[in-house]
């Protein structure tokens, strides 16, 4: 039997925590089970040393471009593996060779836009590292990546920045979720797992403080709520200050298998993001059955939505009142919120993210 090989270009290895090296994860496992060769090639086994860790201003500029490059000549020793396709993301994938053999189909996914980022984060970087962001790493090489491909989106949301930003028709096709991992649990086994009183409300934030998560509302809401335990599911840099606030329990990069008691144990968790494409938090959060407060993103728009979960969707992703009045009203009816969250927002994850729905719909439409 013929080998049919699919290559995935990315730029970091998908062990690697993020958004994007989730779902390259997926989405190699899923390929694998359905009888393909999956090639994930990347900066680690891809590029050259210096270009692992770009240590000098050049190299950091022109990061992305160089590894395209490098993916690309890299690709050249799969050409007689049968490719039938290859699959890029976000900001490399320009450089895809012409290989011997039938000529395999060529995908790129979006997961964002730098230009988008670039909006939303302008008053926290300089002028110059906006026009970067802006320009160069989205107008000329996120542009590039899918000229002449056919083109995915991870939202609705991501879908009109391409079409708007690149001229690129592009197709939602969501994300893919495990709902038997993230499930409704009992709330106090979840917490008596962390270590927590099984007393008062607790609330959760997971990602970063970086200010495009919107940490700063974060901070807002636990000076205004201290009778909240605030459990934060933190990536990378950690304050610490937060150390000495008595009603803050910090988990530095918790693993994969500790999110859903994280999500189970929390009576709602907030999402202040200035930018979030999609917001596998925002999912994985609701698919657990807790209340999610949100700034619009993909995955917001899409599942906090009828006349009780609209209400938690904060239109001004920077008004801290408004979060503070949305959290006010779940903790005045917090298992009415929960039934609302298993009642319509599971329910919409389920027929959207379940791999049993999400695979048929993305094979139809790559025609793998």
């Amino acid at each position: 039997m013929d080998v049919k090989t699919v290559a995935i270009l990315t730029s970091e290895p998908p062990t690697s925590p993020g958004g994007v090296e989730h779902v390259v994860r997926e989405v190699a496992k899923g390929l694998g089970l359905r009888g393909y060769e999956v090639v994930v090639l990347d900066r680690e086994n891809a590029a050259p040393c210096w270009l692992r860790k770009p240590g000098n201003r050049a190299s950091k500029a022109l990061g992305d471009i160089l590894i395209s490059w490098y993916l690309g000549r890299k690709l050249r020793a799969y050409e007689n593996r049968g490719l039938a396709a290859v699959i890029s993301n976000g900001p490399v994938g320009w450089y895809v060779p012409s290989l011997h053999g039938k000529p395999a189909q060529k995908i790129h996914i979006y997961h964002g836009t730098y230009r988008g980022q670039a909006e939303a984060i302008r008053p926290f970087i300089r002028y110059v590292g906006y026009l970067k962001l802006k320009w160069w790493d989205s107008m000329i090489i996120e542009r590039a990546c899918g000229a002449g491909k056919l083109v995915f989106c991870n939202s609705d949301q991501t879908r009109e920045e391409v079409r708007r930003f690149f001229s690129c028709a592009g197709t939602t096709t969501w994300l893919p979720l495990d709902v038997s991992h993230f499930r409704p649990l009992d709330q106090s086994n979840c917490r008596k797992e962390l270590g927590l009183s099984d007393q008062g409300p607790v609330a959760l934030f997971a990602g970063a403080t970086h200010p495009m998560k919107g940490f700063p509302v974060i901070r807002a809401l636990i000076r205004s709520l201290p009778g909240v335990l605030w459990l934060l599911a933190l990536r990378g840099h950690i304050p610490e200050d937060l150390a000495t606030e008595s009603h803050v329990k910090v988990f530095a990069d918790a693993p994969y298998n500790q999110l859903p008691n994280l999500y189970g144990a929390a009576d709602f968790a907030v999402f202040p993001s200035r930018y979030e494409p999609f917001g596998y938090v925002v999912a994985e959060a609701l698919a657990c059955g807790t209340p999610v407060i949100s700034s619009p993103g993909g995955a917001s728009c899409l599942f906090l939505q009828g006349p009780r979960l609209g209400r938690l969707l904060i239109r001004d992703a920077t008004n801290a009142n408004s979060y503070l009045a949305a959290a006010c009203d779940v903790l005045s009816d917090i298992p009415g919120y929960r039934q609302a969250v298993l009642e319509e927002a599971r329910p919409n994850i389920v027929k959207t993210m379940a791999p049993e729905n999400w695979w048929p719909r993305f094979l139809e439409a790559t025609g793998l």
